[in-house]
């Protein structure tokens, strides 16, 4: 029988599968290319004896649940006492991530399939996790996956429930605690560019059209750019030989050329050269990040990279060390999106947008799919904007969120929203950004992205997003987080008093519990965007759902209806 055959059998022993993929050496100990002799290591990093001829693999542990029997026995271990998985939940600017919590045994252990030099040591003690920690001090950031199945089921049939990269591990008495987080929360880990430890090894002159370091090992190859002080140099060569840089253009990206001394630190620089963002995104996730392919809803994010299209295209000088979600997010929010990992373990994303010629919604009402009693509201004021200042067009040395160091300042402002008769307060939200800068791209575009960005962002937050949590039934499951829904309920009222009707949201956490849902979702105001369309729609009156989502309609008596606030995109 397969997963869901087990799933709904009347009789059936569920297994939790945890697989935590660490580094290893690819060597044997004391074989060519490793030199070292002695006391063999653990073929880890930390215990490695041979630094310089470390062949950088990995090794799967997996571990299955503590109240079952062995599922495959094949070398996996029953330590899984609980887990629990927090959702994720998806933000204006930016997400909640999901993570993974664990409690697992630990025992004396005989390192059977863990040492490879067992048979050589005079005497072996300890715990299993003691022992594998003391010698990968390094776990964190690698990946581990957690699978559920049913005994009968072979490995293969196990179900993915989640991918992630560990960040914790806690020692308590007889157990560890670890703590996994989901694909975009680990960005954190990565630092792009990364971190080198190179020096200059001589002094250079500002006309020097080559240079000699300490180690060429990380760096771009066969080109690439440098940073040396206030100066970013373009290289053309790269000799891992002699560690020398050649071809050497001096004061690149408007910097300016200087003399240098021996031992000055040589810092990477990541270039993005101009590129569609949604492009970039995916370049950071599958480059930056390493992802697998099978971990990024590519066809999602060229869905969204086409539609509507006409999107700028994005570059940045990255000239030190910068964490890579925040890297990410910068785009993100600039492109007016959200972007998690979804119900199918992929990450993904999607325009912040209340309406899309083409959408289809789920629809939920009190009577039919809201489970009795369940729902409540959070009036979300916090979500509300009345003016937006974009900072761009930064320095290439400059620090990221320093005002002296863009060049360039935009603000957009709703005005009446600020006025008395309104909410009578400002709300400003600062934007960094160093995505767009003056030179690679012509200014008219610039200036015109940047002007429909500040319009769309006032447009869509001057007024609070309440959010509805609500729970539902096991038979609307098929509502994923991100979905747009339509809902009609009496848990937020018209002017008039009366219930809402079909009212957009989106869902922006999705939460099992038991034999239930519970949804929170997200207003979506009803002012929308306008998109041209083929002749032969009918009037605003007679139209469709579907055919509203064009934004663009005459009333009955042939003139344009504003009834819902329409924008053009």
């Amino acid at each position: 029988m397969a997963y869901d055959d087990y799933k709904n059998a009347l009789t059936r022993t569920p297994v939790t599968l945890l697989v935590m993929t660490l580094d290893c050496c690819g060597n044997s100990f004391g074989v060519a290319p490793c030199t070292a002799t002695g006391e063999p290591c653990y073929n880890t990093w930390h215990t490695c004896k041979d630094k310089v001829n470390y062949d950088r693999q990995t090794k799967d542990y997996r571990f299955t649940s503590s109240d079952a029997a062995l599922p495959f026995k094949d070398g996996e271990r029953p330590y899984i006492k609980n887990i629990s998985i927090l959702p994720t939940e998806i933000k204006n600017t930016l997400t909640v991530n999901a993570r993974a919590k664990l409690s697992l045994l630990d025992e004396p252990d005989t390192d059977v399939g863990i040492d490879p030099y067992v048979d050589q040591r005079s005497s072996v003690q300890g715990t299993f996790w003691k022992k594998l920690l003391a010698r990968n001090p390094n776990y964190k950031a690698r990946p581990a996956t957690i699978y559920k199945g049913f005994l009968g089921l072979t490995e293969a049939e196990f179900v993915k429930k989640f991918p992630g990269r560990l960040e914790n591990i806690a020692l308590g008495r007889g157990e560890v605690r670890l703590e996994i987080v989901d694909l975009l929360k680990s960005l954190a880990n990565v630092e792009v560019p990364e971190k080198l430890d190179i020096k200059l090894i001589a002094d250079i002159a500002d006309t020097a059209t080559e240079m000699t370091l300490s180690d060429v090992t990380g760096l771009d190859n066969p080109a690439g750019y440098v940073r040396i002080g206030d100066e970013i140099i373009y290289y053309t060569g790269v000799n891992g030989t002699t560690n020398q840089l050649t071809g050497l253009t001096r004061g690149y990206f408007s910097t300016t050329a200087g003399s240098h001394s021996a031992n000055a630190k040589v810092q990477k620089v990541r270039y993005y050269a101009p590129a569609n963002p949604f492009d970039i995104l995916k370049e950071m996730l599958l480059t930056d990040a390493g992802f697998a392919a099978g971990d990024v809803d590519s066809t999602t994010f060229d869905y969204w990279r086409d539609w509507p299209g006409g999107e700028v295209d994005f570059s940045a000088i990255i000239s030190k060390p910068t964490k890579l979600d925040k890297l990410y997010f910068e785009i993100v929010d600039l492109l007016d999106c959200r972007s998690w990992v979804g119900e199918d373990l992929k990450v993904t994303i999607r325009r912040n947008i209340p309406n899309e010629p083409g959408i289809s919604y789920h629809y939920l009402t009190d009577e039919a799919n809201i489970a009795h009693n369940s729902a409540g509201v959070d009036l979300n004021a916090k979500s509300r904007l009345s003016r937006v200042s974009l900072y761009w067009d930064k320095t290439a040395i400059g620090k990221d969120k320093e005002d002296a160091d863009y060049n360039r300042i935009d603000v957009g402002i709703e005005a009446e929203a600020e006025s008395p008769n309104d909410y009578g307060e400002t709300i400003e939200e600062k934007i960094y950004c160093q995505w767009l800068r003056s030179g690679y791209l012509q200014e008219e575009l610039l200036i015109q992205f940047v002007t429909n960005f500040l319009a769309r962002r006032i447009f869509l937050r001057r007024d609070p997003q309440p959010i509805l949590t609500l729970d539902i039934e096991m038979k609307d499951g098929d509502i994923k987080t991100g979905d747009p829904l339509r809902i009609s309920t009496d848990e937020l009222l018209n002017v008039d008093g009366t219930s809402l009707d079909r009212t957009i949201f989106q869902v922006v956490k999705r939460d099992p519990k038991g034999g239930k849902i519970t949804l929170k979702a997200q207003r979506l105001h009803d002012r929308r965007f306008c998109f041209f369309t083929a002749d032969g729609l009918p009037d605003f009156g007679s139209a469709t759902d579907a055919q509203k989502e064009y934004g663009f309609f005459t009333d009955d008596d042939g003139l344009i209806n504003t009834e819902q606030g329409y924008q053009w995109w």
